[in-house]
Formats: structure tokens, C-alpha cells, sequence
């Protein structure tokens, strides 16, 4: 009698880790799957950091205006003295 209750108590322990097992291989796929996405995001992250650091500075955007309007004045300076008579 106490044997047949062994036997069955280790048949429902073998069940319950054949579930484990499928369990197990649901779990690494779905680990997978998530690996790959966040491998997706960092590629992405790197793209638009390297994006961001082409953008000029502020400092860079105030001498590029800079250097226009210099440009833009001698340009009207000259184009004044060619056409004042």
C-alpha cells in the first residue's frame, strides 16, 4: 500500500516535470525573442546618437551666424558702392 502511493506520488512528480520541461522551452524562446528585440533598440539608440552628436552646438550655430551675416554685409557694402553713382 505505501509503495503504490510512492509509485503514484512519482508518477505525478514526472508529469509535473515533463510541464517544466515544456514550460522550460516556452520560456527560452520567449528569452530569445526578447533578446533579439532589445538587440533591435540598442542598434536603433546607436543610430540616433551618432545623429545627435553631428548637430552643431549652440556655439557652433552662433558662428556659423555669425560668419553669414559678416558674408552678407560685404556683400551689401559692395553691391552699395557699384550701384551709388
Amino acid at each position: 500500500m505505501k509503495i503504490d502511493r510512492i509509485e503514484e506520488a512519482l508518477r505525478r512528480i514526472e508529469l509535473a516535470l515533463r510541464d517544466l520541461a515544456s514550460d522550460n522551452k516556452d520560456f527560452r524562446k520567449s528569452l530569445s525573442d526578447l533578446t533579439a528585440r532589445v538587440a533591435n533598440v540598442e542598434g536603433r539608440i546607436t543610430g540616433i546618437e551618432g545623429r545627435l552628436s553631428q548637430i552643431p552646438t549652440v556655439w557652433q550655430t552662433i558662428a556659423i551666424l555669425a560668419t553669414l551675416m559678416v558674408g552678407l554685409s560685404g556683400i551689401i557694402f559692395t553691391a552699395s558702392r557699384f550701384f551709388h553713382p
